[in-house]
């Protein structure tokens, strides 16, 4: 799935920002090289990205211009490459804090300056000041801090809200796109390109949610999917609801996105994209499988609890 080049672009990108703040701050970067391995749950922090499962951020910039030059620049995406992943890691600190489950990453709130910093100085050498690209730049940041509030705040989820919000925490992945657009004068791929990430963010959230259903219903963490179930079921009978419809409900929706995903992928060109997208399935298909198995023994504890 990843090319060999990329994958060593985002190894270095890695090393980079380690060397980076080892230099300027080696306190706060031996506390963040802890977080970044704890993310990866691997001593290489770039396993991360490279999980089948994780939002391709990286990939969607390489396999864009892909499809209009068989061999992307590694200069250009190199410096792609490592403003994602720093404004990735901006994105984190501040999302799991606003989620309420940041307990870690409250010690190292402080290092948000180096990350939104360096992710800006990566495109400085490529689009001076004045240049189309950072007003959209802008655009977008704040439009996924806007997102993450109103997500942190929301206790009832309906569709249209999810659209809006949830399924837009993701948004940020445009950035890079829109920077590989306006670095070879493709400003008309920005839209169809930005499409699908509303579109693969919608999928993705659903898919963590549907999975996750049982962790956040005994944290009390809100989604879509459970305040779906404490509409139809009322709030004591979500899990029996769960059991019973509610997870077939959310793999019907998810189908149902999927065949919409393939669609949009398929006006974007990409034959990469396209198979990145049938191995997803097939991963989802498994993933459900599996969790079908784990309802059965929790359909029958539910009946000898009742």
């Amino acid at each position: 799935m990843y090319d060999p080049q990329l994958k060593s672009i985002v190894s270095d990108a890695i090393i980079t920002i380690r060397q980076e703040m080892t230099g300027m701050a080696p306190y706060m970067a031996e506390a963040v090289d802890q977080w970044l391995n704890h993310l990866s749950r691997t001593p290489n922090p770039e396993d991360y990205y490279l999980h089948p499962k994780a939002f391709p951020i990286l990939l969607l910039p390489w396999w864009m211009e892909e499809s209009f030059q068989p061999l992307p620049m590694k200069e250009f995406q190199s410096a792609v490459a490592y403003s994602s992943i720093n404004g990735y890691y901006y994105t984190r600190l501040i999302d799991n804090i606003m989620d309420g489950d940041g307990r870690q990453e409250r010690p190292l709130l402080p290092a948000a300056h180096f990350f939104l910093v360096q992710s800006q100085l990566a495109y400085y050498p490529y689009f001076p000041a004045g240049h189309p690209f950072w007003p959209f730049f802008l655009t977008t940041l704040v439009r996924a801090g806007e997102t993450a509030m109103r997500d942190a705040t929301t206790a009832d989820i309906d569709l249209a809200t999810f659209k809006a919000v949830s399924a837009q925490k993701v948004c940020g992945a445009k950035i890079p796109l829109a920077a590989i657009a306006h670095r070879y004068g493709r400003t008309h791929l920005i839209a169809p390109w930005s499409a699908f990430v509303d579109r693969f963010g919608l999928w993705h959230q659903m898919t963590d949610d549907l999975f996750d259903w049982h962790k956040d219903l005994q944290s009390g963490s809100p989604t879509y999917i459970l305040s779906e179930g404490k509409r139809q079921a009322g709030e004591s009978a979500v899990a029996g609801w769960m059991v019973s419809e509610g997870f077939d409900w959310g793999c019907r929706q998810l189908e149902k996105w999927l065949l919409e995903l393939r669609d949009i992928a398929y006006q974007l060109q990409s034959p990469p994209l396209m198979a990145y997208l049938k191995l997803r399935e097939e991963l989802f298909h498994k993933q459900q499988a599996d969790a079908r198995q784990g309802l059965k023994s929790l359909a029958k504890l539910i009946s000898i609890i009742q």
